[in-house]
């Protein structure tokens, strides 16, 4: 398990959810851990308003959901009647989603691949995509490389979402918080590939509250656990323990100043969260 499979999984545990994204609160409403599962199923109809805008006929079109996760969001648009695949790199994701789309494999629908995009079977598909997605996935793909795979299966007159964050550009400090491509880096390959941007919503104040929830449980749940755990550690296994955090004295500060840093505030400051609607009509 690496290090964001094991991000994917803690997220998932400690909010108790089955979604594995962020939730979409309107303005004024109160973001807390009693309302985040309303607040996830928000996330999706955003999403799928922008879905069932350009897929057009679900019977003559295909879907991929790029990064499906567990499978959750493949599955409900599969009940919905869509044609869609869906696609995760960790084997037990890609397990889990195949056996929730499982009864739709016989409908030449709910095929699940187990790959990073990067390494997507091309030969292998039978028929070309009329939509892709991407939610909270574009961050962890190689952009030149994605959008070269896309080249190749996607039909004509096809339509790319990404609903995903990115990073802002010229800004001096250092961010606590990782992931994201360079918002203008991604403009500027967007062009390289001819595509036209359709829709491009800010939706940053919707999405920032997440980052208030996630503060709230490292302080007043994971950072109390962890003194305890170091208090228990050092009574126990003192000489040994000392020596360790010693060791990974540089890890452990860099941790502490990301998690300490992870709010709101910053996330407003170094992110900018987008649904982004791209077509080519060449």
């Amino acid at each position: 398990m690496d290090s964001k499979e094991f991000g994917l999984v803690a997220a998932q545990q400690l909010f108790h959810v089955e979604d594995i994204h962020y939730g979409f609160w309107e303005k004024g409403e109160a973001s807390t851990i009693g309302n985040f599962k309303e607040a996830q199923k928000k996330h999706t109809q955003f999403l799928f308003q922008y879905i069932e805008n350009y897929i057009g006929d679900k019977n003559q079109s295909k879907i991929l959901d790029i990064g499906c996760g567990i499978g959750n969001t493949t599955k409900k648009l599969l009940d919905k009647g869509y044609r869609v695949d869906g696609l995760v790199p960790y084997p037990w994701m890609a397990k889990y989603a195949s056996n929730i789309t499982s009864e739709y494999k016989s409908q030449d629908r709910g095929t699940i691949y187990e790959c990073k995009f990067e390494d997507f079977p091309i030969n292998e598909i039978e028929e070309k995509y009329q939509l892709v997605f991407f939610s909270e996935s574009f961050q962890y793909v190689n952009m030149n490389l994605t959008f070269n795979i896309l080249e190749k299966i996607l039909k004509k007159h096809s339509t790319i979402i990404i609903f995903d964050f990115f990073k802002k550009d010229n800004i001096e400090e250092i961010s606590p918080l990782g992931g994201g491509h360079s918002i203008n880096l991604f403009y500027n390959v967007i062009k390289k590939f001819n595509y036209k941007i359709k829709e491009d919503i800010d939706i940053t104040d919707n999405l920032s509250p997440n980052l208030k929830i996630i503060n709230e449980i490292m302080v007043e749940r994971l950072i109390p656990f962890s003194d305890t755990f170091d208090k228990f550690m050092l009574t126990r296994h003192k000489s040994i323990y000392r020596v360790i955090k010693w060791l990974l004295r540089k890890k452990i500060n860099k941790m502490k100043f990301k998690y300490t840093n992870r709010n709101e505030n910053n996330f407003k400051k170094f992110k900018t969260y987008r649904l982004i609607v791209l077509k080519k009509d060449i």
